[in-house]
C-alpha cells in the first residue's frame, strides 16, 4: 500500500489503498485517482471482509456499518512527534462509524462518540491512561449505552494542546477543535500501550519520557497483572521482574516490613509513594488504591538520595477520574481469607474541575500456619482541583488499621528445613493505626516551564502487647523473644521541582532541579525486649508464663537533605541524561547522634535510537548508603558507596505491542563498615561486596488477545569480594545463580466464549545461599499459577489458584531463623459489580 498525505478542509478521513485515494464526508464521497498510478485498475478504495456481499462505494460502506454493531478489542497509546494517537482495534478488523463532524469539546475534554460498537477488551473494563502526555490528565474509553462508546481526552484544566488523533483501521481523525490552518489526516502507523505493558514511566527520570528512551532497566507490575493474579502482597508478583526476589522476611520488624532484594541487595527502606518516600518501617501497603508499582533498578540516587544501591519500588496510586466509575468486589479464599472492596471515581461539579475518588477494603484472613491473622480496614479518599493554566492539585487521604501478627518464619535446624509450623505465641498481639495526608501540585508556568510541589505526612500507632515470637537461634537453641512495644512514629517528607522544556541549536532539553527534605521520628515506650527459654523447632508450645521485665523509652530521628540537577538532552538519534545530587544526613538513635555526613551522587546515561522501535544504552551511577558506628580517633564511619555500570538494549516488537528489555550490570559496594579487630567497640570501613548479572524482561502482548509477561535474571557473581571476618568469596543470600517466572493470558472476544480469559504462570528460582555466612543452601523450587476471568454484562467471575502443586519452598532467606516460607497451595474466588 502507498501513503499519501492530503490537507482538505471539511473531509472526515483518507486512507490510501494502491493507487486510489478515498475521502469520506458527511455530504459523500471523492475518489481521486494518483497521478502516475495505472487507469486500467479498478478495485475498490478499501476491502472490507463482511459476511455478506463486500462494499464497492463509500455509501454501501457506511449502510454496512449501520447494520452491524462492532466489537472494539483494543485500546491503545502511542505518543508520536506530533501529538498522542489513540488507537481502536476491532474484531476482525472491521470498520467503525465515525462521524467527526460530531466531534466536540466540553469544558476541558475533547470528546468523540461512536455509535453502533460495544467495549469488547481482554480485560473486560473501560479503558483508562492518566497523565499520557504533560497536560493532558486522562484518556478515556468507556461504553456510553448498548451500541455506544465515548472516547475522551481531558487536559489539566483547559483543553489539551497536544494534537490528539483518534485512529481505526486506515482512517484518523483529529480530536482537536480547527485551527486556521487545514487539518492533515495520517495513516496507522503503530500502536501503544498493551497488555501487561506500560511505554513511559516517571519513576526513573520523574520526566515523560519512554521507557525505550531511558538508560535504565525499569519493571512494572500494572494492576492488570494485580487483578489477575489476585495478589495480596507485591512479594508474589516479584519473580515477574527481572533482578528482582522477595527477600528474608521483615518479620522481626513487627511483620509490617515486606522486604524486597534487587539485584543482590536488600532496599526495604526504599519503598516510595508517588515518588516520595513511603512508610516501610511498619507499613504492608495495601493494593486496594495502587494503580501499578514502577521497579527502578539500580540508577536511583539523582533523584531518591541516600540508600542501599540495588533500586527502588514506587507504588503509583489511583487518581479521580473526570468520567464515573464504579465497583464492588467480594473475595474468599484459602486459609479464611475474606475481603471486600469498593473504588468509586467521578467529577463533584458540572465543569469536571473538582473530581474525587474514594477506594475502601476490608479484610479477615489467617495464615497457613497457626496462630497468625492479617485483619485490616483501608480508607483511601482523594480530591482532585484541575488549576487555571493546565495545572492540578491533588490531595490524598489514608487511613489503615492493620492486625498482623508477627509470622517468624521457617527454620532451619540440624541440616533440616522446618515448615508449616507456628513460631508465634497465640497471645501475641500486634495493631497499628496509620494515618496518611498527602499534597501534590502540579502547575505550568508558561508553554515551557512548569513547576511541581509534594508532600506528604505519615503518623502510624503501633501497640505490640505483648510480643511473643521465637527470633533466632543462641549457638544451636531457638529462643522465644518477648517485648511490648508502644511506638508513635512520624514522618514528613516535601520536594519541590522545576521542569523545562527547551532548545540550544539542534538539541532538545528537558531540565529538572529539585529539593527534597524528609524527616522522621519514633517514640518507642515499653518494656524492654527479653530472649528467655528455648522452643522446640519441630513440635513448638507456647505454655509459658510471661517473664518480667523493666521499662524501656527509645526516641529516633533521622533527617536527609537533598539537591538535584538533571538533564535529558535529544539530539538526532542520541539521548543523554545527566546529573547530580548534593545531599546531608543526620541520624540520631535513642537520644546519641551516631550518622551524620554529607555526599555527591553523579548520575550518566546514554541512549542510541537504532530506529523507533529500538534502542541501546550505557549508564553510570553512584549511590551512598549511611551507616552505624564510629571509628578509632572519633569520626563517625563513612557512608558506604556503590558504583554501577550498566549497559543493555530495548526492542518494542509486533506493531509496538510487546516490549523487551536486556541488561548487563556490574555494581559493587564499598567502604561496608566492620568491626575494628584492635577495639571491637568500634568500625572500621574494610567490606566490599560485589553482584554481576544479566536480565531479561517481556512485556505486552503477543497478538490482540495474548497477554504475557516474563522475567530472566541470571548472576554471574553474588559475593563477599573482601571481608575481615572470614566471610571473603562466599555467596550472597537471596541471590540465586539462575531465576524466571512467566505468565501469560489468553481473552476470548469472539464466539461462545466471548468473555473468558484464562492464565497461567511458571516461577523458577535455582538453589541459593541462606545466609552470608553461607552455613546452608535453600532448594531450588518450582511454582505454577493458574487464572481464570468470566465477563458478563457488567460482572466479572474471577478464580487464581497460586501454587497449583503444592511445593514447600522458601522465598527468602537471612540466616537459619529467619526464612520466608512461600504460600503452598490456594484458591481465592472473587466477584466484581461495575456500575
Amino acid at each position: 500500500m502507498s501513503l499519501a498525505r492530503l490537507s482538505v478542509r471539511g473531509f472526515l478521513a483518507i486512507a490510501v489503498s494502491g493507487s486510489t485515494c478515498c475521502f469520506a464526508g458527511t455530504a459523500g464521497a471523492v475518489l481521486l485517482t494518483l497521478p502516475g498510478a495505472s487507469q486500467e485498475k479498478t478495485a475498490p478504495v478499501l476491502t472490507l471482509r463482511e459476511r455478506d456481499q463486500p462494499a464497492t462505494t463509500v455509501k454501501e460502506w457506511l449502510a454496512q456499518i449501520e447494520a452491524a454493531t462492532v466489537q472494539v478489542t483494543g485500546v491503545k497509546l502511542e505518543r508520536t512527534e506530533d501529538g498522542l494517537d489513540v488507537v481502536l482495534e476491532t474484531a476482525e478488523g472491521k470498520p467503525l462509524q465515525v462521524d467527526a463532524t460530531k466531534f466536540r469539546r466540553e469544558g476541558n475534554s475533547l470528546i468523540a462518540d461512536i455509535p453502533n460498537a460495544v467495549l469488547a477488551l481482554p480485560a473486560g473494563q473501560a479503558f483508562t491512561a492518566e497523565n499520557p502526555t504533560a497536560d493532558i490528565a486522562t484518556v478515556q474509553v468507556n461504553q456510553l449505552d448498548a451500541a455506544n462508546i465515548r472516547v475522551s481526552a481531558t487536559g489539566n484544566n483547559a483543553l489539551p494542546q497536544t494534537e490528539v488523533t483518534l485512529k481505526t483501521g486506515n482512517f484518523a481523525y483529529s480530536l482537536n477543535p480547527e485551527a486556521d490552518e487545514p487539518d492533515e489526516e495520517i495513516v496507522v502507523t503503530g500502536e501503544g500501550q498493551s497488555g501487561y505493558r506500560v511505554p513511559s514511566t516517571t519513576t526513573g527520570t520523574r520526566l515523560n519520557i519512554p521507557l525505550l528512551d531511558t538508560p535504565a532497566s525499569i519493571g512494572i507490575i500494572t494492576n492488570e497483572l494485580v487483578e489477575d493474579r489476585a495478589a495480596k502482597r507485591v512479594e508474589d508478583l516479584l519473580p515477574y521482574v527481572s533482578g528482582v526476589s522477595p527477600g528474608a522476611t521483615g518479620d522481626t520488624q513487627g511483620g509490617l516490613v515486606p522486604e524486597v532484594t534487587i539485584r543482590g541487595f536488600s532496599v526495604f527502606r526504599q519503598v516510595y509513594l508517588n515518588g516520595l518516600r513511603d512508610n516501610a518501617r511498619f507499613l504492608v501497603r495495601d493494593l486496594t488504591n495502587i494503580d501499578r508499582i514502577e521497579i527502578l533498578k539500580g540508577f536511583s540516587s539523582l533523584l531518591y538520595g541516600t540508600g542501599t544501591p540495588g533500586g527502588v519500588v514506587n507504588y503509583i496510586t489511583k487518581k479521580p477520574q473526570a468520567t464515573p466509575q464504579y465497583s464492588v468486589t467480594f473475595e474468599a479464599g484459602s486459609f479464611n481469607f475474606y475481603r471486600g472492596e469498593a473504588d468509586l471515581t467521578g467529577p463533584l461539579t458540572e465543569d469536571k474541575k473538582l473530581l474525587y475518588r474514594l477506594a475502601f477494603a476490608a479484610q479477615g484472613a489467617n495464615s497457613f500456619v497457626p496462630n497468625v491473622e492479617d485483619n485490616r480496614v483501608f480508607v483511601a479518599p482523594s480530591l482532585k482541583l484541575l488549576t487555571d493554566g493546565g495545572g492540578s492539585l491533588t490531595l490524598e487521604g489514608e487511613y489503615y488499621y492493620l492486625d498482623k501478627d508477627v509470622n517468624s518464619g521457617a527454620k532451619f535446624f540440624n541440616g533440616e528445613l522446618f515448615f508449616d509450623r507456628s513460631y508465634t505465641d497465640p497471645r501475641n498481639s500486634n495493631i497499628s493505626n496509620h494515618y496518611r495526608i498527602a499534597a501534590y501540585f502540579d502547575q505550568p508556568i508558561n508553554k515551557q516551564w512548569s513547576l511541581s510541589l509534594s508532600g506528604q505526612y505519615f503518623h502510624t500507632k503501633r501497640y505490640l502487647d505483648p510480643l511473643f515470637t521465637a527470633i533466632t537461634f543462641n549457638r544451636n537453641v531457638l529462643q522465644r523473644f518477648y517485648r511490648v512495644v508502644f511506638d508513635d512514629y512520624f514522618q514528613y517528607n516535601l520536594r519541590g521541582e522545576v521542569k523545562g522544556d527547551f532548545k540550544i541549536g539542534a538539541s532538545e532539553h528537558k531540565l529538572l532541579a529539585g529539593i527534597e527534605y524528609n524527616e522522621s521520628t519514633s517514640i518507642i515506650t515499653g518494656l524492654a525486649g527479653i530472649a528467655f527459654g528455648s522452643i522446640d523447632v519441630a513440635n513448638p508450645s507456647f505454655n509459658v508464663p510471661i517473664p518480667r521485665v523493666g521499662p524501656a523509652t527509645q526516641t529516633d530521628f533521622t533527617n536527609d537533605l537533598g539537591f538535584y540537577i538533571q538533564d535529558f538532552v535529544k539530539l538526532g538519534q542520541f539521548r543523554l541524561l545527566a546529573g547530580l545530587r548534593y545531599g546531608v544526613f543526620d541520624r540520631i538513635f535513642n537520644g546519641r547522634r551516631n550518622q551524620q555526613g554529607n555526599f555527591l551522587s553523579p548520575t550518566l546515561g546514554l541512549v542510541y535510537n537504532l530506529s523507533d522501535l529500538a534502542s541501546i544504552y550505557a549508564s553510570f551511577s553512584r549511590s551512598t548508603d549511611p551507616q552505624v558506628g564510629r571509628v578509632r580517633g572519633g569520626d563517625f564511619i563513612e557512608p558506604r558507596i556503590a558504583t554501577q555500570y550498566e549497559v543493555g538494549g530495548k526492542v518494542n516488537l509486533f506493531n509496538d505491542r510487546l516490549s523487551i528489555t536486556t541488561a548487563l550490570f556490574d555494581l559493587t559496594q564499598t567502604n561496608i563498615g566492620e568491626s575494628d579487630p584492635i577495639d571491637p567497640t568500634f568500625v572500621i570501613p574494610v567490606g566490599d561486596v560485589r553482584t554481576r548479572g544479566l536480565e531479561l524482561d517481556i512485556s505486552g502482548k503477543i497478538t490482540d488477545n495474548f497477554s504475557l509477561i516474563a522475567a530472566y535474571t541470571h548472576f554471574f557473581e553474588a559475593e563477599i569480594i573482601k571481608n575481615n571476618s572470614g566471610l571473603e568469596g562466599n555467596r550472597l543470600a537471596n541471590a540465586p545463580r539462575n531465576s524466571f517466572g512467566i505468565y501469560g493470558k489468553y481473552g476470548f472476544t469472539n464466539g461462545a466464549l466471548r468473555g473468558l480469559s484464562l492464565g497461567g504462570g511458571i516461577v523458577y528460582v535455582d538453589e541459593r545461599a541462606g545466609d552470608n555466612a553461607n552455613t546452608f543452601n535453600v532448594p531450588s523450587y518450582v511454582r505454577v499459577d493458574l487464572g481464570a476471568a468470566y465477563k458478563v454484562s457488567n460482572v466479572t467471575f474471577r478464580l487464581a489458584i497460586e501454587n497449583l502443586f503444592n511445593e514447600r519452598y522458601v522465598s527468602g532467606s537471612s540466616n537459619r531463623a529467619n526464612i520466608t516460607q512461600g504460600t503452598p497451595f490456594a484458591v481465592t474466588g472473587s466477584v466484581r459489580v461495575e456500575f
